[in-house]
């Protein structure tokens, strides 16, 4: 598949749409943060931090065609698009969708928003793992057959930067499509297992792979939340440097017995690659203990403190509060 032949389907897709009466949807949602941390924890003094605003617009079109617009303020002068998209959804077994989309890998990256997180801060794993929002442009098919749900995708991938969470790009530094997907098995009512994968060349010269792999499995009940994905990256060096390595697991918790509900996580990841950045050697594991309260439909006040642990220890431990609201 060219690059001609996506921009080629997103074209025909929109002329699909055109002239045609939509169902439209809108929505939005907001937050930000209080940070107040330890002296090296960047948060020494206390800020007023993550000023966030998103305004959302889904709908369909002819019954068999759908869109989704999201834009993000994430300061007070910076706008950013987090999908774009136009598609043909016939059913549930199948769908297609071609433009700005949300990555499918493991179960955060497509629900990272504040109202929809239990935590505050990104899982450890997952924060060195890839970009914040992780989006691409390119094809997505996706679909639900009974208790199997997966998703595919064809993009310009990730690019070569200091470190894997700033490679995020939206126009294409090489030849390479990235391909990727996610298959997901719900076991009876409560319990959901899945696998990403994702690779890619990811350097100028077409040279170096990029390969990302996760578990991802979820419990939930009406009283009980329980989350977890382990994740690993394999990152090919030019020689003589030996192939850097990601990996790293977190799992996290909430009892929502009440409208107070107690929140638990351990993170964990392991980073060493001896070109990127200088040279990056990172082992690192969070504790993080905080509360949920549920004011209303859509809207939280979230409050956590973490326990961050290295070699050699610093003083970096932080306090988060953060209030999200969605309409």
């Amino acid at each position: 598949m060219t690059k001609k032949l996506i921009a080629s389907l997103a074209v025909l897709l929109l002329a699909g749409t055109a002239g045609l009466r939509a169902d439209v949807k809108f929505g939005g949602y907001m937050s930000f943060e209080f940070d107040k941390g330890q002296a090296d924890s960047g948060y020494s003094r206390g800020s007023l931090t993550n000023i966030m605003g998103g305004l959302t617009a889904n709908g369909t079109v002819a019954s068999k065609f759908g869109f989704s617009l999201e834009v993000r303020a994430v300061s007070e002068t910076e706008f950013e698009i987090e999908q774009a998209w136009v598609g043909f959804i016939p059913s549930q077994v199948f769908n297609i969708k071609a433009g700005m989309y949300i990555v499918p890998f493991g179960n955060w990256n497509e629900s990272s928003r504040p109202y929809q997180t239990l935590l505050v801060g990104t899982p450890l794993n997952l924060q060195y793992l890839y970009p914040p929002t992780w989006r691409d442009l390119g094809v997505v098919v996706n679909g639900n057959i009974g208790i199997l749900s997966y998703a595919a995708y064809i993009g310009n991938g990730l690019k070569e930067a200091d470190n894997l969470a700033d490679g995020q790009q939206f126009s294409d530094n090489n030849k390479n499509f990235a391909k990727g997907g996610r298959v997901a098995l719900k076991v009876g009512q409560e319990i959901r297992v899945g696998a990403s994968y994702y690779t890619g060349k990811y350097d100028d010269l077409d040279q170096r792979n990029l390969t990302l792999e996760g578990v991802d499995i979820s419990w939930v009940t009406q009283q009980w939340e329980v989350w977890g994905e382990v994740t690993r990256a394999l990152i090919d060096n030019p020689e003589p440097y030996a192939q850097g390595k990601c990996e790293g697991y977190s799992i996290w918790t909430v009892m929502s017995f009440s409208k107070i509900q107690p929140i638990g996580s351990f993170q964990r990841v392991k980073y060493v690659d001896p070109y990127h950045g200088g040279g990056i050697s990172l082992d690192l594991s969070r504790w993080t203990a905080g509360l949920r309260w549920v004011i209303g439909q859509g809207m939280f006040l979230k409050g956590e403190y973490e326990w961050n642990n290295e070699t050699p220890k610093i003083p970096n431990n932080i306090m988060r509060i953060q209030a999200a609201l969605s309409f």
